[in-house]
């Protein structure tokens, strides 16, 4: 299932996509398939976009999850996940960068990988492009495919449903052309 190969404990995976791609719901599933195992998330969230009520109508155990609100600060919530990857005891910690993504040097970026690999923890970053570069493990790009719309009448008034499309961008130590592998998955 593409949320296990996300939480790969001890490697960071990067999951991109412009706005309604899909990219939230499958970053909500990663915070369920955790705190319903019982194992406790952290999510540092850039623009306060996180949905909690949602999240917890979805599965999400949110007495098991650290939310960390950035306001927007890019650097506070660098910092923050920097912090929070190092801290024992959290089996993910995400980082929600937004549609705003900050540059991050190479430096900055492979100090967070080694981090994970230290603490076990599975760090998973979030955003609208790529920021972490080769520093990844596995980068992941979700687009939204199709929006399936329903209500009376000739026009359709309400969303009933959305398909996304999730490419594998990078996968470290594959062998160059190993990448392209998709994965359909529908909300």
């Amino acid at each position: 299932m593409l949320v296990d190969r996300l939480l790969r404990q001890g490697a960071m995976t990067e999951l991109v996509g412009p706005l309604s791609s899909g990219r939230t719901s499958l970053l909500t599933l990663c915070l369920r398939a955790v705190t319903r195992r019982g194992a406790l998330a952290a999510l540092v969230d850039t623009d306060h976009a996180f949905d909690a009520a949602g999240a917890a109508a979805s599965g999400v155990e949110l007495r098991r999850v650290l939310w960390v609100r950035a306001e927007g600060h890019r650097r506070h919530a660098l910092k923050a996940a920097d912090l929070l990857v190092r801290c024992p005891g959290f089996a993910l910690v995400a980082l929600d960068l937004g549609e705003s993504p900050p540059r991050l040097s190479l430096g900055a970026a492979y100090r967070l990988r080694q981090a994970a690999r230290r603490s076990g923890v599975a760090l998973l970053i979030v955003s609208a492009r790529r920021v972490v570069g080769g520093a990844a493990a596995l980068s992941v790009a979700a687009r939204r495919d199709r929006l399936t719309w329903a209500g009376p009448g000739p026009v359709p008034r309400r969303l009933a449903g959305m398909r996304s499309e999730f490419h594998l961008v990078r996968k470290q130590g594959a062998p160059s052309g190993a990448d392209a592998e998709r994965v359909w998955w529908t909300a």
